[in-house]
C-alpha cells in the first residue's frame, strides 16, 4: 500500500514538491560534493533528483518518506556494499560530512526526513517495446546472478528489511478492500476476492529454504534496469527485502510482454536452474504483484484514468488464473 509522500491530488503533489526540493538543497550541503545542479526526477515511495557537479560527476539524492526508519535504509546500503563487494555494479553510498551514510533533515514544519545520497550508475532505461529478446535474456541472468549472491548474504542482527510474503500481502489486500471502488466495480472485484484467496492459500503452502528464498530486489522491472554498452545493470534498490525468488521474477515479468517473460526465464535458467514447478507458483505470484501494485496506486486520485483503462486486461488474467488457464505466456490475453 502507499505509505510514502502525499501525491494523490494535485494540491497533495505541489505542496511535496514544494517542500522536497528546499530539503534537497539545504541537505546537499550536508555532503562534500561540489555541485552544480540539481534536478527533480520523480515523486513516488521516495522523492528523487539528479545532482551534478560542476567535475561532471553525477549522484542520486533520495527523500525517503518518514514512514522508512534508519535502520532500514542503512540496511538496504549494507546490502548495496555487499553486492559491490560480489563485483556488481550497483549504487554506492556517499557518506555526508560527519561520515554517516544516512543524513537527517527536517522540513519547515519541522518533520524529519532521512536522506541518502547515492553514486549515479550511468546506462539507458528501455521501454519494453525496445527491448530485444537477447536484452531480456540478459535481465534474467542478472537477477538470476543476484539470487545466487543471496546464498552466501550473511544478515547482522540489526539488519532490517521488509519481507515479501503473505503478511505484505495481505496488508496490501486489505488496502485494497478499502479503496477498490476508485477503479473496479463491485462485480469485477468478486474476481480479485476469489484470486486474494488463491493466492494466500498457495503461499501457506510455500516453505522457504535456501535454494527458493532470500534477499530479492522486489522492484526489477524494466525502468529499474539501465543498459551501458548493453549490458544491464540494477538500480533503485527501495524495496528490496527478503522473499522468495519467484516472487522477485514475477515483479521482473510483469511489465514484460508475453514473449519477452519467455526470454527473461531463458536467460535466467542459463545461471540458476528452475524447478519443474515452479511456473504455477510464478503465476500465484504475478497475481499477487498485480494486487499489490494495485493497492499501492488505488487512493492516488491522478492514477485512477489509468488504472481504470487497464482492468479489462487485467481481470482477463484473472478469470484465467481462477480457472488454471496459462496466462503468463499467451499473446492474446495481454
Amino acid at each position: 500500500m502507499n505509505n510514502g509522500f502525499r501525491i494523490d491530488s494535485e494540491i497533495n503533489r505541489s505542496l511535496t514538491l514544494k517542500l522536497t526540493k528546499q530539503l534537497a538543497l539545504n541537505v546537499v550541503q550536508e555532503y562534500e560534493v561540489d555541485w552544480s545542479s540539481i534536478h527533480f526526477i520523480q515523486v513516488s515511495e521516495h522523492v528523487t533528483f539528479r545532482i551534478e557537479s560542476s567535475e561532471g560527476e553525477k549522484f542520486l539524492l533520495r527523500i525517503h518518506p518518514m514512514s522508512k526508519s534508519r535502520e532500514e535504509i542503512e540496511s538496504e546500503l549494507k546490502w548495496l556494499a555487499f553486492l559491490r563487494n560480489k563485483s556488481f555494479v550497483v549504487p554506492e553510498a556517499i557518506l555526508n560530512r560527519v561520515g554517516a551514510s544516512v543524513t537527517d533533515s527536517s522540513s519547515g514544519g519541522g518533520q524529519k526526513y532521512y536522506v541518502s545520497l547515492l553514486r549515479w550508475i550511468e546506462g539507458e532505461r528501455l521501454d519494453k517495446r525496445a527491448l530485444t529478446a537477447e536484452s531480456v535474456q540478459k535481465m534474467g541472468a542478472l537477477l538470476a546472478k543476484l539470487h545466487e549472491a543471496s546464498d552466501d548474504f550473511c544478515p547482522s542482527k540489526d539488519f532490517t528489511r521488509p519481507i515479501w510474503g503473505g503478511e505484505s500481502f495481505q496488508r496490501d489486500w486489505e488496502h485494497l478492500q478499502v479503496h477498490y471502488q476508485h477503479f473496479i466495480s463491485d462485480e469485477a472485484f468478486g474476481l480479485y476476492t476469489m484470486a486474494a484467496a488463491k493466492v494466500a492459500d498457495h503461499l501457506k503452502r510455500l516453505e522457504p529454504t535456501g535454494s527458493n528464498y532470500g534477499m530479492i530486489h522486489a522492484d526489477l522491472h524494466n525502468r529499474n534496469v539501465v543498459f551501458h554498452e548493453d549490458e544491464p545493470f540494477a538500480i533503485d534498490f527501495g524495496r528490496c527485502g527478503f522473499g522468495y525468488h519467484l516472487y522477485d521474477m514475477a515483479q521482473s515479468i510483469m511489465g514484460l510482454l508475453p514473449l519477452q517473460r519467455e526470454a527473461f526465464i531463458e536467460g535466467y535458467q542459463q545461471v540458476r536452474t528452475m524447478d519443474e514447478n515452479s511456473i504455477p507458483i510464478l503465476e500465484s505470484f504475478f497475481i499477487m504483484s498485480i494486487i499489490e501494485a494495485y493497492s499501492f496506486h488505488a487512493d492516488i486520485a491522478l492514477e485512477i484514468e489509468g488504472l481504470i483503462e487497464e482492468q479489462p486486461y487485467a481481470q482477463a488474467i484473472l478469470k484465467a488464473y481462477l480457472d488454471g488457464e496459462p496466462f503468463m505466456f499467451q499473446p492474446n490475453i495481454i
